[in-house]
């Protein structure tokens, strides 16, 4: 017998389930480290909120190395289901593939590897501001899969966000450039925020950028607000 396929509903509400597992595991491992860190290490509001801002482009920076280097750049598991993902996009299987993080047993260990770093430099330096980069990373995770998770099954997106639909989705139409989700920072930085050799204006030298995907240029691909 052939096997059983899913029905779109089924895959986006496992979608859903996986999401918010993936959140509150962002949330624990993040934002309980950070309670115990500030209570045995205080460091005070003005030290907290420096680390919260390096925090964030240090989330920023590694969403864009991971994502760049790991999941473009080798053949491995992780890189394999991130092509499964960019095949998916737009067609009836798109929320089978469409969580960032593949589990929360994944994302906690993104979580302790970028976290024995952070304390650990912390704590030698003494500057008191590791709670405030690890709930930085907890919010920059939980924006990054929740965007992305609305980027590809149409979800609302507040004005100032809508933007990075299409952000997005060019890089599935060429994945060699716009490695950042929602918050391009490093693409900026490395030269990566255009289509890599193409040019929107295409001259003598220079070479045409291909069409937006389907999913963009039909609105989202017709499926129902989320």
């Amino acid at each position: 017998m052939p096997p059983v396929r899913s029905t779109p509903e089924a895959a986006i509400a496992r979608s859903i389930r996986l999401k918010r597992l993936n959140s509150l595991t962002a949330i624990l491992f993040g934002g309980l480290p950070a309670v115990i860190l500030g209570l045995v290490f205080p460091g005070g509001p003005e030290r907290y909120l420096a680390g919260f801002v390096l925090g964030v482009l240090w989330a920023n920076a590694f969403e864009y190395f991971y994502h760049r280097s790991l999941l473009h750049g080798t053949v491995g598991t992780l890189a394999q289901h991130h092509l499964e993902h960019h095949a998916a996009t737009g067609n009836a299987d798109e929320a089978d593939h469409v969580n960032f993080g593949e589990s929360p047993v994944w994302v906690a260990l993104l979580f302790v590897i970028n976290e024995v770093v952070v304390v650990a430099a912390d704590l030698l330096l003494g500057f008191r501001i590791a709670p405030g980069m690890l709930v930085a990373f907890s919010v920059y995770f939980v924006l990054l899969e929740e965007i992305h998770w609305r980027v590809h099954l149409d979800g609302w997106l507040p004005p100032g966000l809508r933007s990075a639909k299409i952000y997005h989705l060019r890089h599935h139409g060429r994945p060699d450039a716009r490695f950042n989700v929602f918050l391009p920072l490093l693409d900026r930085m490395c030269g990566t925020k255009a289509y890599i050799g193409c040019d929107r204006q295409p001259g003598p030298w220079r070479s045409p950028c291909p069409p937006l995907p389907l999913a963009v240029a039909n609105g989202g691909g017709g499926r129902p607000r989320i």
